[in-house]
């Protein structure tokens, strides 16, 4: 087993959130398609592989806030048609989001630090049936942490 204690040395473009759960004081988020990249100190590949269904614990973990992501839409001439701005969400709103996370596309995830401590912002799309991608709901969600822990099994292949 890889565990690894930072977050940057990973990239998270083509992540599948295959389970997303809120555990006593944890939140634990099960990927699929997880990049490891050649930075990250279990990475004796030294280039851009995949990992096996991995494991994002956050310890002593919290959901501060959830943002909907607005949009600005344009027409052929680069015309503005439509700007819709973010919405934060509310507690409800917030909740129930948080139950449908299962299956989404996890496709950043940043780690950062402010006065309080350790916080990340999990950048969360859904899928359309649009292969646009254009009408997609996304949400920017922050959870507060003291620690985190990234696992898993095997490396799969490289990232062609």
């Amino acid at each position: 087993m890889f565990i690894a204690r930072d977050l940057e040395n990973f990239s998270y473009e083509d992540c599948v959130i295959r389970d997303f759960r809120l555990a006593e004081d944890d939140i634990i988020i099960v990927v699929d398609a997880l990049i490891v990249l050649p930075g990250n100190s279990q990475n004796k590949n030294y280039t851009r592989s995949y990992a096996s269904a991995a494991e994002i614990h956050f310890f002593n973990a919290g959901v501060e806030k959830g943002i909907k992501e607005g949009c600005r839409r344009f027409d052929a001439d680069d015309n503005l048609i439509e700007e819709i701005p973010d919405q934060l969400l509310m507690s409800q709103e917030l909740a129930t989001l948080l139950e449908k996370l299962k299956d989404t596309y996890l496709y950043d995830l940043k780690q950062e630090r402010d006065t309080n401590g350790l916080y990340a912002v999990l950048g969360i799309e859904f899928p359309t049936e649009d292969i646009t991608g254009i009408d997609a709901d996304s949400y920017q969600i922050k959870v507060r942490y003291q620690e985190v822990t990234v696992s898993w099994e095997r490396y799969l292949n490289r990232v062609e």
